[in-house]
C-alpha cells in the first residue's frame, strides 16, 4: 500500500534508524563538552551525554541484531556500531582535562568512525533525482556549522560570522578574515573540510546526473517511438499478408492442374 506513496515511502525509508541517527548526532556536542570545557558541569554533561548516547546505540544495535540475526547483510555495520558503542562508553567515565597524544588519536578514531557511520546512513537515501533533498541537506549543514563555529571559536561574535566561518571552511577558500584557533574549533573545522568535499562532490554528481538522466530520458522516449513505429509496421504488413492469403491460396487452386488433365 505504501508502495504507490513515493514520498511516504522514502519518509519511512529514512527514519527506518532514527534511534542511531539520533544517537551519532548528539555524540558530536558530547565529544566537544569534554574537549572545550574548561568547567566540571561542561565535562559532566559531555560524559553523561556520552553514557546516554550509548544506551541509545546499545538498544538500536541489539534491535538491528534480532531483526537480521540469520542473515549477514549489515554484519559490517553492526561491526562499527559496536566500536561506538564500546568507545562512547569509555568516554562516559571521568577522564583528564588534558588529553594526552594516545588519548587524542582513540578520541579522534571514535570522531571518524562516528562520522563514517553518519555518512553512510544519510548516502544510503541520496540518489541523483533527489537533488532539492541534497541542497536542503548542504544548508541544514552550514547552518548547523555555524553555529558549531559560534560555539566554540572565540573569534567568531556572532551567528553569522559563525555561518561565514562554516562556508569559507566548507568550501575551502580560507579568506583568513577569521579563522579557528582553540583546539576545538580546529578539529571541528578538519570534520567540516571533509563533509564540504563530500558534500560538493554529492552535489555536483547529482546535477550532473540530472543533465545525464535527461538525455537517457530523450534517447529512451526517441526509440520507445522507433519501436512504436516498428510495431505499426508490422502490424500494417501482417494485415496486408493476411489480405492477400486468401487470394494467393485462389490463384494457386486456379493454376493447379484437375484431375484427369494430362
Amino acid at each position: 500500500m505504501l508502495k504507490k506513496y513515493a514520498v511516504t515511502q522514502y519518509f519511512i525509508d529514512w527514519l527506518s534508524r532514527p534511534v542511531l541517527l539520533i544517537g551519532l548526532m548528539l555524540s558530536i556536542p558530547a565529544f566537544y563538552l569534554l574537549l572545550g570545557g574548561e568547567s566540571d558541569s561542561a565535562r559532566l554533561s559531555g560524559h553523561t551525554l556520552y553514557g546516554f548516547v550509548a544506551v541509545l546505540l546499545i538498544l538500536d544495535t541489539v534491535w538491528q541484531w534480532q531483526l537480521h540475526k540469520h542473515g549477514k547483510r549489515r554484519s559490517g555495520k553492526m561491526i562499527l556500531d559496536t566500536i561506538i558503542i564500546i568507545g562512547c562508553v569509555a568516554s562516559a567515565f571521568p577522564s583528564a582535562v588534558h588529553w594526552g597524544g594516545f588519548e587524542w588519536i582513540l578520541r579522534l578514531a571514535l570522531s571518524a568512525i562516528i562520522f563514517l557511520r553518519i555518512a553512510m546512513i544519510v548516502l544510503l537515501h541520496i540518489r541523483p533525482s533527489h537533488l532539492v533533498q541534497v541542497i536542503a541537506l548542504a544548508l541544514l549543514m552550514l547552518t548547523t556549522a555555524g553555529a558549531g563555529f559560534y560555539w566554540l571559536e572565540p573569534n567568531v561574535q556572532n551567528y553569522s560570522d559563525g555561518v561565514w566561518l562554516a562556508f569559507t571552511t566548507i568550501a575551502t577558500v580560507g579568506y583568513g578574515d577569521i579563522v579557528p584557533s582553540t583546539a576545538a574549533s580546529k578539529v571541528f573545522a578538519v570534520f567540516i573540510v571533509l563533509l564540504g568535499y563530500a558534500m560538493f562532490s554529492i552535489v555536483t554528481a547529482n546535477i550532473a546526473a540530472l543533465f545525464v538522466g535527461e538525455d537517457e530520458a530523450k534517447l529512451e522516449r526517441e526509440l520507445h517511438g522507433d519501436i512504436r513505429a516498428l510495431h505499426q509496421e508490422v502490424t500494417a504488413l501482417r494485415e496486408l499478408l493476411l489480405n492477400q492469403a486468401p487470394q494467393a491460396v485462389s490463384g494457386a487452386n486456379k493454376l493447379a492442374p484437375k484431375n484427369g488433365d494430362h
